[in-house]
């Protein structure tokens, strides 16, 4: 008797059957699951379709196209009043709501998006795995890994992101896009992107240095150039760019401080005042020419580190004193300053 397979490619009626059947990023995933505190492996349960690590008791849930590990609970998404109005319009707009964002919001990330989609070109993702770490409602590309503490229809993956129910060297790359001002230990969030990284893998991460108050759900610190090298200090780096430039720092704290003083005290006036503010917004296309000022790194907005996990471990005799790779100067311009 014929293999379906030869079959298939007897017959006039059916069309060969392609060498392999592409895989979803939630396929692409679920191979790649384990415990989030053990790192062990996750056993399948065929009764319910989900995971459980034994030994911890750590569950996994799949929900059509989305596998759910941890997360956020509502009472995170309910604990600040910009974010539950932030919370609904990303339900409502869904992948468009970064469109939008990016129409009102004080900060220019034109270049930013350019780096992002040059990143992407650089991996081969129908054969190789980049996960976004906090993703939010925004897809960059179809065979992208989303992965959120919401479950938001285009995120993959629902979990904490300090500890990520992914195995280890299991990655090509990394995303993270203003999510480390987020997490309450940055330092462990790093680390796991070096444990879920390949040797030879890389990072791609934006991190705000000035911009004000935004609790996604909390929100709980900034980094400088010298921050965020310090907390690669694991990987190579291979760049270091402004992300959103002068003008953007300067005008997110200007609309913050304008709002303040015109409500008087007044909470609920100031509530109502603040995307008035947003009148301003435009002026942050100065940043088109300004980012390039020598100067700009003292005020930018958000800084871009690419970095990449060493192929092989360089033991402390061999070890560089600092990673290579180009670096935007942050120098005031004032000497001995």
């Amino acid at each position: 008797m014929l293999s379906m397979a030869t079959a298939a490619l007897a017959s006039p009626h059916l069309a060969p059957l392609p060498p392999f059947l592409p895989r979803t990023p939630t396929e692409h995933l679920a191979a790649q699951l384990c415990c989030p505190q053990c790192h062990g492996e996750m056993r399948e349960l065929a009764d319910s379709g989900g995971w459980q690590c034994y030994p911890c008791g750590v569950t996994a849930a799949r929900h059509g196209e989305q596998i759910r590990c941890g997360g956020f609970t509502a009472g995170d998404v309910k604990s600040d009043w910009l974010n539950r109005v932030k919370e609904s319009a990303k339900r409502i707009l869904g992948s468009k709501y970064q469109w939008a964002i990016d129409q009102i919001s004080p900060v220019y990330t034109g270049f930013l998006g350019r780096r992002i989609k040059s990143y992407l070109k650089s991996f081969a993702l129908d054969r190789e795995l980049v996960a976004d770490l906090g993703s939010g409602p925004l897809r960059h590309d179809p065979r992208v890994i989303c992965c959120d503490g919401m479950n938001y229809d285009s995120v993959n993956l629902v979990t904490d992101l300090e500890r990520l129910p992914l195995r280890s060297e299991s990655l090509d790359g990394v995303i993270s896009v203003a999510v480390l001002e987020h997490v309450t230990d940055p330092r462990a969030h790093a680390a796991e992107m070096f444990r879920v990284l390949k040797p030879g893998g890389r990072v791609l991460c934006f991190i705000p240095f000035l911009q004000g108050y935004h609790a996604s759900p909390y929100d709980y610190q900034r980094f400088t150039i010298s921050g965020m090298r310090q907390l690669f200090d694991k990987f190579e780096i291979v760049a270091v760019e402004p992300g959103a430039g002068p003008t953007s720092g300067l005008l997110w704290i200007f609309q913050e401080w304008l709002a303040m003083v015109l409500s008087l005290g007044i909470r609920p006036l100031y509530k109502l005042l603040m995307p008035l503010t947003y009148v301003l917004s435009p002026l942050k296309y100065l940043d088109v020419a300004l980012r390039h000022h020598p100067a700009a790194a003292n005020i930018d907005s958000g800084f871009v580190i690419e970095a990449r996990k060493p192929v092989a471990e360089l033991d402390s005799e061999t070890m560089l004193p600092f990673p290579r790779g180009r670096i935007r100067s942050c120098s005031t311009g004032v000497p001995g300053a």
